[in-house]
């Protein structure tokens, strides 16, 4: 399973099956792979990247409906099981608010009075597997759920020389685990909706710290004070879902598509903006598309 390409792309954590309703209609627009993780590495595949995403699914039609997917859009399901895990289902309700804005909600198919996903993250038995299957070093590995199994792969991989980007859900549960992930990460990306204390991070030195802001924009850290960049703004709004997704992809591509990986502290300031404006203005540009990976139908 050698390949030539130097665009290698690992994901593991949350990959769901995205069904896409307008609300008050009985038939859905669409099944989508989604979840931040499932997301990204569509998307990096879109973006000329081989991708494989590591999930531990079921023997459900929905599993199956993602394993399309990812067929279609030319992703690696090699190391996408369907035995003893489950499959996270998110119905994406799109409407119009009162106020004549276009919004969505989420909703889970077994929802009983809060947001709960059947996510099952995999065991550590099947993350050595998996290490000992794979026969590449990817030059990027992206996870954004927190667990042994998957710290193990970050470490695993961190030491072979990967590039380790973190997109944490919440800093709740383990947050012994959680630090750990971050120690292991060079990338920490992270919404002010999940995470609003920035400063909490400031003793860390050689990571890169993005935290989006949504309309207001996003403020990132290597080793010195936060920087502030502007958003780039959107008229023509039809979907917010998925924006974040769309911005951490454009964000690897825009820093390691051309070039071998290097430490994360070597990256220029200048650099450092120019790769974050671009994936800033990829995020909005994605708001004009209904569903979260709507922009690769264009």
């Amino acid at each position: 399973m050698k390949l030539e390409t130097k665009n290698i792309v690992l994901g593991a954590g949350l990959i769901s099956l995205d069904v896409l309703i307008w609300d008050g209609k009985l038939i859905p627009v669409g099944y989508y792979v989604g979840g931040t993780c499932g997301n990204v590495m569509m998307i990096l595949a879109h973006m000329g990247w081989e991708s494989y995403p590591i999930a531990r699914l079921d023997e459900t039609k929905d599993a199956q409906r993602i394993k399309e997917d990812m067929l279609n859009h030319n992703v690696h399901v090699d190391f996408v099981s369907t035995g003893d895990g489950k499959t996270p289902v998110i119905v994406q309700r799109n409407f119009i608010n009162k106020d004549g804005v276009p919004t969505h909600k989420f909703e889970s198919r077994n929802n009983v009075g809060r947001f709960y996903l059947d996510f099952k993250s995999l065991t550590l038995k099947q993350a050595n597997k998996v290490i000992e299957k794979i026969d590449f070093v990817p030059k990027v590995f992206f996870f954004d759920r927190v667990s042994p199994a998957i710290l193990k792969l970050a470490s695993v991989f961190k030491e072979k020389g990967s590039v380790i980007f973190f997109e944490p859900s919440s800093r709740g549960g383990d947050v012994k685990l959680f630090n750990k992930c971050v120690d292991v990460s060079d990338i920490i990306k992270f919404s002010d909706q999940r995470i609003k204390d920035i400063h909490q991070f400031d003793v860390l030195k050689d990571k890169l710290f993005i935290q989006t802001q949504g309309a207001n924009g996003l403020s990132f850290r290597l080793n010195s004070e936060w920087i502030h960049l502007e958003p780039f703004m959107n008229d023509n709004v039809v979907d917010t879902a998925g924006a974040g997704d769309w911005t951490a992809a454009a964000l690897i591509n825009e820093l390691y598509k051309d070039i071998e990986v290097k430490e994360i502290k070597s990256l220029t300031l200048a650099g450092l903006k120019a790769a974050l404006n671009q994936a800033q203005k990829v995020g909005a540009k994605s708001c004009s598309y209904e569903g979260a990976r709507g922009m690769m139908q264009q």
